[in-house]
């Protein structure tokens, strides 16, 4: 394998992860939007689905310039049992620290393109768990920083 065609696979490698983490968040959103047991976290819910699509469309063009194929959506993801507020919050700061992780690992990509996107989508993640009263990790997207 030709170092190009290494950093073109560990491009689509990273892509691919990220557009899981996206569709399993606009899956989220959507629950969040149209479940929330109060408006406030319904109309967040559904402004943040349309954030998550945007970046889903952008990584998917991202992969497709590539060469890549897009992994499969899966049919359904894990949701909360519960509807409450704090319930809410939680899973939502959940999906979000799934995000900054996919987003960390394409802040490693040789492709500056990715760095670049990457550092955006993790400063992005971050900014809305913190929002839905995530706690600030001094590593934000890495497990147990």
């Amino acid at each position: 394998m030709s170092e190009e065609s290494e950093t073109a696979g560990d491009a689509v490698s990273v892509l691919a992860e990220a557009l899981r983490a996206e569709y399993a968040a606009v899956y989220a959103y959507e629950f969040v939007g149209g479940s929330a047991g109060d408006e406030d976290r319904r109309s967040r819910g559904l402004a943040l689905a349309g954030e998550h699509k945007s970046t889903r469309a952008e990584l998917r063009e991202a992969m497709l310039d590539r060469d890549g194929s897009p992994p499969a959506v899966r049919p359904t993801y894990p949701l909360p049992s519960d509807k409450d507020g704090r319930s809410i919050d939680d899973f939502v700061v959940g999906v979000e620290n799934t995000c900054a992780r996919a987003a960390l690992w394409l802040t490693a990509a040789d492709d500056t393109d990715l760095r670049t996107t990457g550092t955006r989508l993790l400063q992005e993640a971050t900014v809305r768990a913190l929002e839905w009263g995530g706690e600030l990790d001094s590593l934000p997207g890495f497990e147990g920083s």
